[in-house]
């Protein structure tokens, strides 16, 4: 398929496959489709899912007219969850069984999830004068009162916050405050309403202040939330912030020189390690805005098809995506692996949700910049 083709396919699988329809978890979005042992929904995915539903409206795609009728059954299932007195699960197993007896992600409040819900919902709900004095508003409202939880001593925002009596999580890039909290820090500034409370703002800016000035010197290893940092700095530059324009281009260009047929590794100094459908997607992604915006050079250009090539070949003809392709895992990885989906998984129609959202974003994204067309604002806006 040609990549404005696979990008098609990516819309019309996530409009089916990734929603649950029926049941009590109706209204959830899968994280992956591959298997009753990994069916699980969480806020995480349905705050990304609300932000592309956005951007698919935005674009003007064919699959734009569903986008109302699926947002509504999202949102409604997002509020359920908030409302919880501890806040919502990091993930729900749609057979219980099926959850693990140490998943610690339910043992706490994580800033980063409650960030891609809280910019999902931003860019879901209705604006107009008055329209925040509506219920529906009120998930909004929940979010940000739940992210102030999340407040350390410097007004930044802490990784994660275990709930009382629960054991620390382990030693992971996301349970410890990092530069991936740019990512929380510049979509919330970004898709501001004009009605977030001082503290929401605050926060987000200190969370600027305090990993983007030496992002160049502590650029994770891991590639994944490297780019979400980037993202971050993208988003915080269209709500005025331009101080770190620098940090920015410096980190691209050092992950781009680990680019190879194609491809990123996941861990970018480890050529060996996986090929992360995520993460040629991020990494084109990103690429595509600073083309469009002038600031990258000729051999970033010259990436940019390559990119898209590769991550155009993992897609499936139905427009599944797996979550890895080939490549060989660390000895000891620093997050827990996600379930492998093989080709032939991919081409029954399981794949990964949040890697087929990224990839539909970044092929649209190179479709505009291959044309030589202008990246429209509102897209960068609705970064998923």
């Amino acid at each position: 398929m040609t990549p404005p083709a696979t990008a098609t396919a990516l819309a019309d699988w996530l409009l089916d496959r990734p929603l649950v329809t029926t049941g009590p978890h109706a209204g959830g979005v899968r994280g992956s489709v591959c298997g009753p042992d990994h069916d699980y929904v969480y806020p995480e995915i349905a705050g990304y899912y609300l932000t592309w539903l956005s951007f698919l409206e935005a674009t003007g795609a064919p699959q734009a007219a569903q986008a109302d009728a699926v947002r509504a059954g999202v949102i409604g299932r997002l509020a359920r969850e908030l409302a919880a007195e501890r806040g919502p699960r990091t993930r729900r197993y749609l057979r219980p069984a099926a959850e693990p007896a140490d998943e610690w992600r339910n043992h706490a409040l994580f800033a980063f999830d409650l960030g891609m819900v809280h910019r999902g919902l931003a860019a879901a709900l209705p604006a107009g004068p008055g329209a925040e004095q509506s219920d529906a508003w009120a998930p909004l409202a929940r979010t940000a009162a739940l992210l102030d939880r999340l407040r350390d001593r410097d007004g930044s925002w802490l990784a994660c916050l275990p709930h009382p009596g629960a054991p620390a999580p382990p030693p992971r890039w996301s349970t410890t405050a990092g530069p991936h909290l740019l990512k929380v820090a510049g979509g919330v500034l970004a898709l501001a309403r004009g009605t977030e409370t001082p503290s929401l703002t605050a926060a987000a800016t200190a969370t600027l202040h305090r990993h983007a000035p030496g992002l160049v010197a502590g650029l994770p290893a891991m590639s994944h939330p490297a780019l979400y940092a980037l993202e971050g700095l993208l988003q915080a530059e269209l709500a005025g912030h331009h101080a770190y324009r620098g940090q920015l281009e410096e980190s691209y260009a050092l992950l781009l020189a680990h680019v190879a047929d194609g491809v990123l590794p996941e861990y970018a100094r480890q050529p060996d390690s996986r090929v992360r459908s995520d993460v040629i997607a991020q990494m084109l992604r990103v690429g595509c805005v600073l083309a469009a915006q002038d600031r990258l050079d000729t051999a970033g250009r010259h990436a940019l098809p390559l990119l898209a090539r590769r991550l155009t070949a993992m897609v499936s003809p139905l427009g599944a995506l797996p979550f890895e392709d080939g490549g060989t895992r660390p000895a000891e990885p620093a997050e827990p692996a996600e379930p492998a989906v093989s080709r032939a998984s991919a081409v029954a129609g399981h794949g990964n949700t949040w890697c087929a959202m990224f990839a539909h974003q970044a092929l649209t994204f190179h479709d505009r910049v291959a044309r030589g067309q202008p990246l429209p604002r509102e897209w960068i806006r609705l970064l998923v």
